[in-house]
């Protein structure tokens, strides 16, 4: 089997994508994209692809803190270029940035990239994030100032910024109009980053040339993506040397360790691995049964699903973003007696039958589902675990987003910003819509509310506090992992880095020798 899989990394391979050339990076890459718009980018390896071509205003470091980009500092309230009332907020644009055909990058940029998000030609994924914009205007080649609807305490790291849709700047000369999707430009897209694309292959690979007006000029010369969207030959790509970075799983990191001149790469992202168990049809919708459920799961034993390469989850809030000093959430007590106890005080000896939803196309998920319906029969549920496939799953018809499982296992991946991990809030428990559990409290969205328009730092963090204690409290869902975001990276690579929403980080420092 081996033997195959290396011929068929092998076979779409060009004779510069097999041979190791100094400052030629070859990456394995998982991804499919059907477009590179950053628009309309909702996978995190296409959103990490866009970013080394179109960069956005602000970003994250490999730390994950707030840098600038394409202004010379981030706006805050401190430096005055966010208003008192936080209504307004002033970025101050870099004049050495250029894009890959040489021409400046200026404010009309900024200004073309929000008119495009609005053409309804381009299909943007965000649309109603950026609605919260009441006005953006241009006094001058270098000064772009938005005024808001209410105030917003994420909106420097949502809007143009390295969120959970980022939208790099585009470059206003180059469109006829505001139609982005469909123009020339797509199928050699550029912007003002490190990189810009040459030649797309669709389905086979996609090469970037440094861009010579980028600073500091970009080491690598050349980053050549081979689509590899199956994860087993992705590895293979590593072990065989046509690849020096791909995507690792659980099921093959500590084989990579092994193989000479390949470090693994293990990067926290934010990103919570859930059950979600559906809080608005029975059983589910009575707490003692959650609790129940909660009681019933063995955390040590479900590890084997993800091999133990993901530490715990506790806190609906991944902990990336957790930067402050928050009260430790405890673990729900495996206890089978305490979920016979909660059973009974919700009246039901004899719990009805449900259903486990996973993605079929996710092997720890599915792993997932079938360990959990093994911990739940012994609490006396007769789960029966089903499957989509992936299309499917996050379809509004799939098991994922319409309430027709009891528990769904998914992994749900936010933004720079603790608010972009509140997928729990009443408006987002419709079916298709982001909440899988259906869970609605009206204390949740008024803390909601409130950490986005206060002032006090201290009191935005005690909101995400206390929604953190009111969802262990609720058991709306179960926190499994913390994700991380596992790679192999050939020894001859140097500065590579990605930040927890898997964008590149200073990538004009990466090289390959």
């Amino acid at each position: 089997m081996t033997i195959v899989l290396v011929a068929t990394v092998l076979a779409g391979c060009g004779p510069g994508d097999r041979a190791r050339q100094p400052h030629v990076l070859r990456i394995a890459y998982s991804g499919d994209p059907a477009s590179l718009v950053p628009l309309i980018a909702i996978d995190q390896d296409v959103i990490g692809l866009d970013a080394l071509f179109c960069e956005t205003l602000v970003g994250l470091d490999a730390k994950d803190r707030v840098v600038p980009i394409l202004v010379t500092r981030v706006p805050s309230r401190e430096n005055g270029d966010i208003s008192r009332d936080g209504m307004q907020i002033t970025y101050h644009l870099r004049r050495d940035a250029r894009f890959a055909d040489g021409v400046p990058f200026t404010a009309a940029d900024v200004a073309f990239t929000y008119h495009a998000v609005f053409d309804p030609r381009n299909r943007a994924t965000s649309v109603e994030t950026y609605r919260n914009i009441a006005s953006l205007q241009t006094p001058d080649d270098h000064t772009v100032v938005m005024r808001l609807r209410r105030p917003w305490n994420a909106a420097v790291r949502v809007l143009f910024a390295h969120s959970d849709y980022p939208y790099g700047i585009l470059p206003k000369h180059a469109f006829r109009d505001t139609q982005v999707v469909g123009s020339s430009w797509e199928s050699a897209p550029f912007g003002t980053g490190p990189f810009h694309v040459t030649q797309w292959d669709r389905g086979e690979r996609i090469i970037l040339d440094a861009n010579r007006y980028y600073t500091p000029r970009p080491k690598l010369r050349r980053i050549i993506m081979r689509i590899v969207p199956d994860l087993k030959s992705n590895f293979v790509a590593l072990q065989s040397g046509t690849a020096d970075v791909g995507m690792l799983t659980p099921d093959n990191v500590e084989q990579a360790a092994q193989i000479p001149g390949i470090r693994v790469l293990r990067v926290p992202e934010n990103a919570t691995a859930f059950l979600y168990l559906q809080t608005q049809a029975p059983p589910t919708n009575n707490i003692h049964v959650r609790r129940a459920i909660a009681n019933a799961i063995d955390p040590v034993e479900l590890a084997r699903a993800w091999k133990g390469q993901y530490p715990g989850a506790t806190s609906f809030l991944p902990s990336p973003l957790v930067t402050w000093n928050a009260p430790v959430i405890p673990a729900y007590r495996h206890d089978l007696a305490a979920a016979k106890h909660e059973l009974a005080a919700a009246g039901l000896s004899d719990p009805p039958p449900g259903i486990i939803g996973a993605d079929a196309e996710s092997p720890v998920e599915v792993r997932v589902a079938t360990i959990v319906q093994t911990q739940l029969a012994a609490a006396g549920f007769p789960f029966t675990v089903k499957t989509n496939p992936t299309r499917t799953w996050f379809s509004f018809t799939g098991l994922l987003r319409s309430g027709k499982a009891t528990i769904v296992t998914e992994t749900w991946v936010g933004g720079s910003d603790p608010e972009q991990s509140l997928n729990l809030t009443c408006e987002q428990a419709v079916p298709g819509g982001s909440n899988h559990s259906f869970y609605c409290s009206k204390r949740f969205d008024a803390l909601v509310a409130d950490q986005a328009r206060t002032p006090s730092q201290a009191q935005r963090e005690r909101d995400f506090n206390e929604m953190a204690q009111l969802i262990h409290d609720d058991v709306p869902v179960i926190p499994l992992y913390y994700e991380a975001y596992l790679q192999g990276v050939n020894t001859r690579v140097t500065g590579y880095q990605i930040n927890m929403l898997r964008i590149p980080v200073n990538a004009a420092n990466w090289d390959a020798r």
